[in-house]
């Protein structure tokens, strides 16, 4: 059975579930689920977001379809885990370079 990983992002709390199974979406948090489970609450792979926002509870008609979307945007589903605090770019090891040795100010000459 396939899986994805839903992360909320937004500051709303929900309590939805599937099958029979309860799931509880807290802010800031990722939850694995099954693909069944994303398709029945979030629309998952469905271009028509619409009756998905209305069972949500985040439009009432059509005009608040703008803001249903908004929050929707706010969830990022994955089928990859996300990783928390990764680098945003790879770190280079850097050796800094051999500083030019000065003898105190005399000059050498070669006779």
């Amino acid at each position: 059975m396939s899986t994805i990983f839903v992360t909320n992002n937004s500051n709303i709390e929900l309590s939805d579930g599937f099958s029979g199974v309860p799931y509880l979406f807290e802010p800031d948090t990722t939850v694995e689920i099954p693909i069944e489970a994303a398709r029945h609450i979030f629309g998952y792979e469905d271009q028509n977001k619409i009756p998905y926002l209305v069972r949500l509870g985040w439009i009432k008609s059509m005009n608040d379809k703008k803001q249903g979307i908004e929050i929707l945007a706010k969830w990022e589903l994955s089928d990859q885990a996300p990783v928390k605090n990764q680098p945003v770019s790879p770190l280079v090891e850097r050796v800094p370079l051999a500083s030019v040795k000065r003898s105190g100010g005399k000059i050498l000459q070669v006779a």
